[in-house]
């Protein structure tokens, strides 16, 4: 139920912040040195870095488990379990749109280099947004619930893990489906992506290195 500070040289504590609920998800942290994380009790919340003091505080009705993720603008996108994706502005916390899936919002967005946010939600579906309007840009469906977070490659392709055991590379422009891998077990990691373009993914016990 806190969100703690620490000195990287040292581990000494500088600050901490209670919030209502467990702390799932990974903090952001913005070009001002402004923090933002979410809880289970409902609320995304900004903190001056130095201090822990608390900027804003933002409630979108459901638990929260989803990492926020902030656009070049400073805008924080983040999923919630009242199914629905929100934009809110960085510097007050006011909501500038929102967007209705058909489940629970575990994963956390990703933003490619052109604005546009990509999430997974528990219905099974992977969104494209605009970032700027919250428009849907496409949808992809997969065999289950999509809760790990996408990866976006410099090309703008799309790769994202779905409990059906698939790993799924998805064109960034419209959402079809380039190729898909079986991981042999459900995931709930994401996909991270080294410089060379090899792509690495857990499934089931075991780790897999894709090109």
């Amino acid at each position: 139920r806190k969100l703690i500070a620490l000195r990287g040289a040292t581990g000494v504590k500088r600050w901490e912040f209670a919030t209502g609920g467990a702390v799932q998800s990974s903090p952001a942290i913005g070009a001002d040195g402004t923090v933002v994380v979410s809880s289970f009790d409902q609320k995304v919340y900004a903190l001056n870095g130095a201090t822990g003091a608390k900027k804003w505080e933002f409630d979108t009705g459901g638990d929260l488990w989803s990492s926020p993720a902030l656009g070049s603008d400073g805008t924080v996108y983040v999923g919630s379990f009242d199914q629905k994706v929100y934009a809110l502005d960085g510097a007050t916390g006011a909501k500038k749109w929102e967007f209705v899936t058909g489940g629970q919002v575990i994963s956390s967005p990703a933003i490619g280099a052109d604005g546009t946010v990509v999430v997974g939600s528990d219905d099974g579906k992977v969104y494209a947004l605009n970032g700027a309007t919250g428009a849907k840009k496409w949808e992809f469906a997969t065999g289950g619930a999509v809760q790990s977070s996408p990866a976006i490659g410099g090309d703008g392709v799309v790769y994202v893990l779905s409990l059906d055991h698939r790993l799924y590379a998805l064109n960034g422009a419209t959402g079809a489906k380039l190729w898909e891998f079986d991981t042999e077990g459900g995931v709930f990691s994401s996909p991270a992506l080294a410089g060379d373009g090899t792509l690495y993914v857990g499934g089931g016990s075991k780790l897999f290195a894709i090109r």
